[in-house]
């Protein structure tokens, strides 16, 4: 099945109300998986992948070699981002308090297909096992990204980049870390979490 049929297939969106066809085939692009993510995702006892997205694609770290900064290579997990909230960087909240508001997943991540990343909190994104608000666990390991770059647990990517990948999944249903090759939402998941301990 092609990407035209899936969208013909999938026409409605969220409580049947119609969706951009991108934001169809960002949730329904499993079975169009890169086998080259997926090779690396699942390399039993592999250690967490400090690349970025063109970068794990040949190799070869992206740095320059005349570049004398280290890279940073200590990203955690959605769980650990859950269970830390004491830990999140400065500017993020994961509760509303008197003093400030929870984090919005929209207002980093904006026009998601679906009500948890609509409305939900960067929290609530963290905390759902709904496959169908959160396809492949994307926006608990974005959210995990997210607090990882800002929390200078790792510096190969950056917040433009994870808008840059949120942008193209849900515009064109993929995202192209290089010339010829399309992530899907599943791919992205992978390649994030592989950049976690």
């Amino acid at each position: 099945m092609d990407i035209q049929d899936q969208d013909q297939d999938q026409a409605a969106g969220v409580g049947g109300m119609p969706s951009k066809p991108g934001r169809r085939r960002f949730a329904s692009a499993g079975a169009k998986a890169s086998g080259v993510i997926l090779t690396l995702a699942s390399t039993p006892g592999m250690a967490c992948v400090c690349k970025t997205p063109s970068g794990s694609l040949s190799g070869n770290l992206q740095t320059s070699s005349h570049s004398t900064q280290t890279v940073v290579c200590n990203g955690m997990s959605p769980g650990y981002w859950k269970n830390w909230p004491d830990q999140w960087p400065s500017g993020c909240y994961p509760t509303t308090t008197a003093y400030q508001t929870a984090t919005k997943f929209a207002t980093i991540f904006p026009n998601g297909a679906t009500t948890l990343y609509q409305t939900g909190t960067l929290m609530d994104v963290l905390i759902s096992n709904d496959p169908a608000q959160d396809p492949h666990n994307l926006g608990a390991h974005l959210v995990a990204a997210y607090l990882n770059v800002k929390s200078n647990k790792i510096s190969f990517f950056t917040v433009a980049v994870l808008k840059t990948i949120w942008h193209d999944l849900y515009t064109y249903g993929y995202y192209a870390p290089a010339a010829g090759v399309k992530w899907f939402a599943k791919d992205v998941a992978n390649y994030l979490s592989s950049t976690e301990n």
